[in-house]
């Protein structure tokens, strides 16, 4: 495989990018089966996908041997993560479902923070009995979230320095709430 045909195959499967396999895949010890779903890891030289398949396996995909869908291709946004108990940090992430829903621990919910940036939450947390974690609007956010832009678009987007600014210093202080000012509706 040649530079350009290298540098296509990676366009087009970016790390991160999310795949499921349409056919098994066989392996003497731990094949992988048809339907799996995994993440693109990264893309060699001869132009082998390397994956992290969600069963745990490793398999490589070859393009034209194996088959296989881009279920959703990958993007990082720089985003803002803050943990119970930790204060807030700026990481990249790349914007598919899977991936926010790893980064909160389950499924997500948003919420506008402003109108231009909004907070993504597990949006069981509070059934999930997960650690306090920061007071937005008189209610308390339990569990992981982070912080994105919203441009309007379809996508989240990367937050500007100045969105970094104002929530690195609105979410900096570390909170402690007791059991009861933890409202199990609303955010």
């Amino acid at each position: 495989m040649n530079r350009k045909q290298l540098e296509c195959l990676r366009e087009q499967y970016p790390r991160g990018s999310r795949i499921k396999l349409n056919q098994t895949m066989d392996d003497l010890f731990r094949p992988v089966p048809k339907g799996m779903m995994g993440t693109v890891e990264h893309i060699d030289d001869t132009g082998t996908i390397h994956m992290s398949w969600d069963n745990g396996q490793g398999l490589g995909l070859i393009v034209g041997e194996d088959d296989f869908t881009l279920i959703e291709k990958a993007r990082e946004l720089k985003v803002m993560i803050v943990e119970p108990n930790q204060e807030p940090r700026i990481e990249n992430i790349y914007d598919t479902l899977y991936h926010m829903q790893k980064v909160v621990g389950g499924d997500i919910e948003m919420i506008n923070l402003d109108d231009d940036t909004v907070l993504t939450c597990n949006e069981e947390g509070k059934l999930l009995h997960l650690e306090p974690n920061r007071s937005i609007n008189g209610d308390v956010i339990v569990g992981t979230f982070f912080i994105a832009r919203d441009d309007g678009s379809d996508q989240l987007q990367s937050l500007t320095g100045e969105q970094i600014e104002k929530y690195m210093s609105r979410f900096m202080e570390i909170e402690n709430y007791m059991d009861e000012e933890i409202k199990m509706g609303g955010l």
